[in-house]
């Protein structure tokens, strides 16, 4: 099997550093990795005082982390997972009001997520970002706003199977003219322009150029100032205009506003107009777009990097969970803890930043064997692995997983019986961990008809 580096090396396995305190391994679980027991079906216990003799301040760098802020802008995945092999599955950066909490454990993440999550809030700076452009919505509320939402959305996203026909349509026009035209294709741009048109047959009930032309113009500027907003290391965008980010989201908040008033029948926009109406709608709608677009035409585009460049023979959707351990679409997970709480023994103070990193739990080899090597059938011999959370964890999960497993379901054996896949001769493809995890460079494919 071939291996994916993360840091320019052949992706062998690296020694881990000891200084941090480690949690003990679990039993044998996933393909040969462990798996996290379920949490305490008891009350949580009470939050321990900061002043508590045995609650310790975490390892790490602390203000030592200041010569590292551009590098870690620039590339991050390599300071944090450089950052958890020094110091261990907690790691403190900051200090004072700046205190940062690197988790890279999976029972540290679930008492975020789910055991604790009552007191892990989304008033920080990447909630902050989002919020210019979905206003309040699932992926920026918390509290009673946010399960009522949740609750009135999640019948439209239950059932999903009647949307198959056109994704597969969808999928086979593209396949159609990948093979009228031959030679080497971008296929992380046309992922995108897929996604796109999916989104605007499935959710909106459009299948118009102009609307599909529309999203994947609108995006790339969108998601671009979002991401600039929540890694700025000094937030001058409180200061400076940012043009093409805010002409970018009027344009596309009129469209979806344009798309709403058409009242397309049978669709999952139709479906959302049950529970929802004005500004909430839009702002859901909004939302939708943000999250379902790009993180789907990302996983897909890794799933056929992967392929082409490993065991093409692979089960599909197997691949597809494989890609997402590999390059988690959403690659790290950003709250702010509300009250003092305590993490493994470790003080987490009030108002401090905690990073829950789906890219670092993914290839901690504690809890997965060969963890840097692409191997599909690992998941062919068991389900659940708790280091494994491409769609985030506890009451918050991504409310479209199972709209995300249907595109893969669909459109990766749709392509598969059809096509060859090897990598272009030419291709630089590397992860780049933008608001999302995407290809660098594109993922320039040879495709030739089987």
């Amino acid at each position: 099997m071939g291996r994916i580096g993360t840091d320019g090396t052949n992706g062998t396995n690296r020694t881990y550093g000891t200084p941090g305190r480690r949690m003990g391994k679990f039993p044998e679980g996933l393909g040969g990795g462990r798996t996290c027991p379920p949490g305490p079906t008891g009350p949580i216990r009470p939050t321990p005082s900061l002043h508590n003799a045995a609650v310790q301040r975490a390892p790490g760098p602390g203000l030592g982390v200041i010569p590292t802020l551009s590098r870690l802008r620039r590339e991050p995945l390599r300071v944090l997972t450089e950052l958890h092999r020094e110091y261990g599955d907690i790691v403190r950066l900051g200090a004072g009001d700046l205190t940062v909490h690197l988790l890279g454990h999976p029972s540290f993440a679930d008492h975020v997520l789910r055991r604790r999550h009552g007191n892990y809030d989304r008033q920080t700076r990447s909630a902050d970002a989002i919020r210019l452009v979905t206003g309040e919505s699932l992926l920026t509320n918390d509290g009673d706003e946010w399960r009522q939402h949740r609750l009135l959305l999640q019948p439209a996203f239950s059932q999903v199977e009647p949307f198959a026909a056109a994704i597969e349509q969808a999928t086979e026009a593209m396949v159609d003219r990948w093979l009228a035209r031959g030679g080497v294709i971008d296929v992380a741009a046309e992922m995108t322009h897929l996604t796109a048109t999916i989104i605007a047959k499935v959710f909106f009930g459009t299948g118009l150029e102009a609307d599909i032309a529309a999203l994947e113009r609108l995006l790339p500027p969108i998601l671009a100032g979002t991401y600039a907003r929540s890694t700025a290391i000094f937030p001058l965008h409180r200061f400076l205009r940012d043009k093409p980010f805010d002409m970018a989201r009027a344009k596309l908040r009129a469209i979806v506003e344009e798309i709403v008033a058409r009242k397309p029948e049978g669709t999952l926009l139709a479906r959302m107009m049950e529970a929802l109406d004005g500004d909430e709608l839009r702002n859901e709608t909004l939302a939708l777009l943000l999250a379902g677009h790009e993180t789907t035409a990302n996983a897909l585009a890794w799933t056929f990097y992967l392929l082409a460049t490993n065991d093409a023979d692979a089960d599909p959707v197997y691949a597809f969970h494989e890609a997402l351990r590999l390059y988690p679409p959403i690659w790290i997970v950003e709250r702010r803890a509300i009250e003092d709480d305590e993490i493994g023994g470790y003080a987490i103070p009030a108002d401090s930043i905690v990073y829950v990193s789906p890219y670092i739990l993914h290839r901690h080899p504690e809890f997965w064997t060969d963890a840097e090597a692409f191997v599909p059938q690992r998941f062919a011999t068991q389900k659940r692995n708790a280091a494994y959370l491409p769609f985030g964890g506890g009451p918050h999960h991504c409310i479209g997983a199972g709209f995300a497993m249907l595109e893969a379901r669909t459109i990766i054996p749709a392509v598969l019986r059809r096509c060859r896949l090897e990598l272009s001769a030419l291709a630089r493809v590397e992860p780049q961990a933008w608001i999302t995890l995407r290809p660098r460079h594109g993922v320039p494919l040879v495709v030739r008809r089987k």
